[in-house]
């Protein structure tokens, strides 16, 4: 789903402007579920591997108990993820950074 977000979004950039919402379903372990990604506002990073222009894409969490999923896509890599942020109900996160 990261790597397809990103092909959308390199294929059309035009077609996403900040505010877009593009959904997708998903499939866990227990049930499948539709996740809504926000696409933002253009931002640098400041990654391991440099700055890097990005475009931040924001899943909110729908119930208490649901997954918060922060993506930033590269714009001068393809558009591929570069930054990886998700977030449990509970505060607990992993990242995820381009080195």
């Amino acid at each position: 789903m990261l790597i397809q977000l990103g092909a959308m979004m390199a294929a059309a950039p035009d077609r996403y402007p900040p505010g877009t919402q593009i959904t997708f379903t998903t499939v866990g372990p227990r049930n499948a579920d539709r996740w809504t990604f926000t696409v933002g506002e253009r931002e640098t990073l400041e990654l391991p591997a440099g700055p890097t222009p990005a475009i931040r894409l924001q899943k909110l969490p729908r119930h208490d108990r649901d997954l918060r999923a922060d993506l930033w896509l590269g714009i001068d890599r393809q558009y591929l993820p570069v930054r990886l942020r998700l977030t449990q109900s509970n505060g607990d996160f992993a990242e995820l950074a381009l080195k």
